[in-house]
């Protein structure tokens, strides 16, 4: 079973929960990616893997060259010579697209317990045994997601 999908747009990396002294929530930009995530995926792929699979993810997020920088420079970013170290981080685009994947879950509070909204493209990321994330510069930002069942090579 492979899945591949794209996600429109500039990478987005996984922002830190906020914590005020009543409640710890998401930053509304980081869920509202997540469910961007959640719904390409879906739309693109039938079913889900199973719980006990182990999920191979390569990350290729695409970021748009900045339009300051000269023509020269430019050539050099598209043909790959000039390599984007700039935020969001490799590991953050990765926990974001990754999230995004899981089931969406809210809380009963009658069933005082999580229960899925949603489904995802696998039940949980801790299935995921192999990750490649890669940075590069396009001229259409997105990001490209490639899953499939880790064969163990």
């Amino acid at each position: 079973m492979r899945v591949n999908f794209t996600i429109e747009g500039p990478p987005v990396g996984k922002a830190r929960p906020r914590v005020t002294r009543t409640v710890t929530y998401t930053p509304k930009k980081t869920s509202q990616y997540e469910n961007l995530v959640r719904y390409t995926a879906i739309n693109s792929f039938d079913g889900c893997f199973d719980n006990d699979e182990p999920v191979d993810v390569k990350i290729v997020a695409y970021f748009p060259v900045p339009k300051s920088w000269s023509r020269k420079r430019r050539a050099l970013c598209l043909a790959n010579k000039e390599l984007p170290t700039k935020m969001p981080d490799a590991d953050n685009i990765g926990k974001i697209v990754m999230d995004g994947m899981n089931p969406k879950r809210k809380l009963n509070k009658q069933l005082k317990k999580m229960v899925e909204v949603m489904q995802g493209v696998y039940k949980d990321d801790r299935q995921v045994t192999k990750l490649l994330v890669v940075k590069r510069y396009a001229d259409r930002p997105r990001v490209e997601v490639r899953i499939k069942r880790d064969m163990g090579d």
